[in-house]
């Protein structure tokens, strides 16, 4: 059977039914039959067993387990650098640690590649440059820029926090990779 669509004098399709011989590919729809789904066993039970993420891997937990520690993200007005003035509104704002936020004009023009600078406030210094001679903007210090040296003190105090505060989450997740782990893992791949 082949079912097939004609246009009405009102613009409305009809629908037709006709007999037609089998097509070369495929079966005609008097030959379907049903399926009685209750022998059908259901996918999980034909899948290996999935190993569960830890509910202690919950990107909200680490992030409060870090806030709780005292650590502070790069660009925590805290650890502003400079700001890039064009026109007397702010366009680029750099922190200690290097790591930028631009506004309107200044999009694009920091990119992450060819940087002389591996990060901290030679990092923040040379991209203010870059966004200031671009635009034909200035740069103005905050009161709370460090030198390079202050800089690599605080980010090992806080890398040491960081790394504190993660411990827990960094056993979690190497348990839950041990399970994945091809020469130990005892998953059933039977069906």
């Amino acid at each position: 059977m082949t079912i097939g669509a004609t246009n009405s004098t009102s613009g409305l399709a009809q629908t037709t039914a006709t007999t037609a011989p089998r097509p070369d590919a495929g079966f005609l729809v008097s030959e379907l039959k049903r399926i009685d789904i209750s022998t059908i066993k259901p996918l999980a039970a034909r899948l290996p067993p999935v190993a569960r993420l830890p509910s202690l891997i919950d990107p909200r937990n680490m992030i409060d387990a870090m806030r709780n520690s005292g650590v502070t993200s790069d660009d925590d007005p805290s650890k502003l650098f400079a700001e890039v003035y064009k026109d007397g509104k702010v366009v680029a704002r750099l922190y200690n640690g290097g790591s930028s936020t631009t506004y309107g004009q200044a999009d694009g023009i920091v990119t992450g590649t060819d940087e002389p600078y591996a990060g901290g406030p030679q990092l923040a210094q040379w991209r203010a440059n870059k966004i200031a001679a671009a635009l034909g903007g200035t740069v103005k210090m905050a009161d709370t820029a460090q030198t390079q040296s202050q800089w690599e003190i605080t980010y090992a105090a806080d890398q040491a926090k960081r790394d504190q505060a993660m411990a827990p989450y960094r056993a979690a997740m190497d348990a839950f990779r041990a399970q994945w782990d091809p020469t130990t893992a005892q998953v059933s791949t039977s069906a």
